[in-house]
């Protein structure tokens, strides 16, 4: 089979996004995006629940996920995030990737990647978008890996990043060995942690089981504040835990990034103890019994 050479690949999708470019600004469509400083310091401020529709959500919403991933594509899960998707909650942002007015700064990796994506499917993508609604960056989970090392601050990034947990006693919600904030001071402002461990696959399949765990230890915890890393089920069980008054952020992948940025990472390598699906190798495991033991105390809920 006759394949094109790469540098024909790279101009088709460079020059497909540019179309892109022009269609939008041609019809109006162009999502308004708070950049991902600004969506930081509204979570601060507001204290709101955060729903984020990534590359991936998008894909589950198609059901055009690649099988073999951590969650499967289904009619009920595309549904439920579609309703997310159209939420009207003030008390809950909706975040979509920042990268449809530029890519400036990211990575070639990167700026190739979303000029695929949305070359083939950004119409799509923009169909399910209101250009009414203001949008916040599902980037922000994100700030290291993808961008340009003289592009941005990653210190005061992170930083900032963890003033949404400062002296708030944290539920996280996770699959098993995702173990976010464990042997990093990512979590040393809060006031206290406890977790919650979810399957690290199909988690959607115990969804109603998730939901009910996390509402009933959340209510018991003063102040709490639930973080998700836990896929597409991270969107849903936003949205569903900020209608019950619970402020929910689905965090994503910032745990790892963070622990790439500390290691000087220049690509998405191993992290030790903690599971990596970008990674080549996906988990390592730590023989620091100490840490583990301080990990396993805050369990207090599996979920199977």
């Amino acid at each position: 089979m006759f394949r094109l050479p790469m540098l024909a690949k790279l101009v088709i999708v460079n020059t497909g996004y540019r179309i892109f470019k022009v269609y939008m600004r041609i019809t109006n469509k162009t999502p308004k995006v708070i950049n991902g400083d600004d969506t930081v310091k509204y979570i601060v401020t507001h204290k709101c629940s955060v729903a984020r529709f990534g590359d991936g959500e998008f894909l589950w919403i198609f059901q055009e996920r690649a099988e073999g991933d951590f969650e499967k594509n289904s009619s009920k899960l595309s549904k439920k995030l579609l309703q997310v998707l159209n939420s009207e909650n003030d008390n809950l942002i909706l975040c979509i990737p920042d990268v449809f007015k530029t890519l400036k700064g990211t990575k070639k990796t990167a700026r190739v990647y979303w000029e695929t994506f949305l070359t083939k499917r950004g119409y799509r993508v923009l169909n399910l978008l209101s250009n009414s609604k203001k949008y916040f960056d599902t980037q922000f989970t994100r700030p290291y890996i993808d961008y340009n090392y003289n592009s941005r601050n990653f210190e005061n990034k992170f930083e900032s990043l963890k003033k949404i947990w400062f002296n708030r006693n944290v539920l996280i919600v996770e699959g098993e060995k995702t173990r976010f904030g464990v042997a990093s001071d990512l979590l040393d402002g809060a006031k206290s942690v406890r977790r919650i461990i979810c399957p690290s696959k199909n988690a959607f399949e115990r969804y109603t089981q998730i939901l009910n765990n996390v509402r009933r230890q959340a209510t018991l915890i003063n102040d709490a504040l639930v973080l998700v890393s836990l896929g597409p089920t991270a969107t849903v069980l936003a949205f569903d835990l900020s209608e019950m008054g619970i402020q929910t952020v689905d965090i994503g992948h910032l745990d790892v990034e963070y622990n790439w940025y500390k290691m000087k990472a220049k690509e998405k390598i191993s992290v030790p103890g903690k599971y990596v699906n970008e990674s080549k190798v996906q988990f390592i495991e730590i023989d620091d019994g100490l840490i583990l033991q301080k990990y396993y105390k805050q369990i207090i809920k599996v979920v199977k």
